[in-house]
C-alpha cells in the first residue's frame, strides 16, 4: 500500500513538474513569436490630392496631437514618402551620399519597435519595449502618438572609413526628415523633427543596432490640435 501511495506521489510530481515546463516553453515560445511578429503593410498611395507648392506652404512644426491613431495605410504612405523604393534599380525617395542607403526607419509604438524593411514594404518587431522614454528627453509630447519615427545611420554602409561620414549621415536624415514634414504637410498630419539627448547606448541596445548605427532623429506623426 505504502509503494502504491509513493509511486502514485511521483507520478503526481512528475506530471506537474511535466506540465511547467510544457507551460514555460509555450509562455517563452509566445514571448518570442512577440518579437520576430511580422506585418504587412498595405501597398502605398502613391496619387495626392496635394501639391507640392501647397505642402511647403502648410508646412509646419506640431507638438499638439488628438488621441486619434495613424491607421497601417497611412503608415505604409509616410513609410514610403520618407524613404521607400521609387524605381526598379531599388533606389529611394531620398538622396543619400554616394548611395550608400544609410538611413533605417524604426517606428516606435507603445506595444514595442519595429523595423521598416522597405523591399518588402514589411514591418519586423524587434522589441516589445516601449523605448519612447529612451528617445524623448524633453519632449514629453510623444507620448501623445502612437507613432515615432526614428532615423538611424548605418555609417557601415559608407564603405570608406572617412571623417565626413556622420556628416553624410545626418546630410541623408535631413533628407528623409524633410520627406516626412512635407508628406504630413499634404496628408493633414501632424509632425515635428526632434534630435535631442537620446539615451544612445541604450537606444542601440533595445533595437540590437551595433556601434556604427547611429539614431540621429525621431519624427512624433499624429492628428494635430486645431
Amino acid at each position: 500500500m505504502k509503494r502504491n501511495l509513493r509511486l502514485s506521489l511521483t507520478c503526481c510530481m512528475l506530471l506537474t513538474a511535466g506540465i511547467l515546463l510544457t507551460g514555460n516553453k509555450v509562455n517563452a515560445q509566445n514571448q518570442n513569436d512577440d518579437q520576430t511578429q511580422t506585418i504587412d503593410l498595405p501597398s502605398p498611395e502613391k496619387k495626392a490630392s496635394v501639391s507640392l507648392m501647397t505642402a511647403l506652404q502648410n508646412r509646419r512644426s506640431v507638438r499638439k496631437f488628438i488621441n486619434k491613431d495613424i491607421s497601417m495605410q497611412e503608415l505604409s504612405n509616410i513609410l514610403w514618402a520618407a524613404n521607400g523604393i521609387n524605381r526598379n534599380d531599388g533606389k529611394r525617395t531620398a538622396p543619400s551620399a554616394i548611395n550608400a542607403q544609410d538611413i533605417n526607419l524604426y517606428v516606435i509604438k507603445p506595444d514595442g519597435a519595429y523595423f521598416y524593411n522597405p523591399k518588402s514594404n514589411r514591418l519586423a518587431k524587434i522589441t516589445n519595449e516601449d523605448i519612447r522614454p529612451l528617445i524623448a528627453s524633453q519632449n514629453k509630447f510623444i507620448f501623445n502618438v502612437n507613432i515615432v519615427i526614428l532615423l538611424v545611420s548605418d555609417q557601415s554602409k559608407f564603405k570608406r572609413v572617412s571623417d565626413k561620414n556622420i556628416t553624410f549621415g545626418a546630410m541623408d536624415a535631413g533628407y528623409v526628415s524633410q520627406n516626412i514634414c512635407l508628406y504630413c504637410a499634404a496628408a493633414n498630419l501632424g509632425t515635428v523633427p526632434c534630435a535631442p539627448r537620446m539615451d544612445i547606448e541604450k537606444i542601440q541596445n533595445a533595437l540590437k543596432l551595433t556601434a556604427n548605427e547611429l539614431p540621429l532623429i525621431y519624427h512624433p506623426v499624429g492628428y494635430p490640435e486645431e
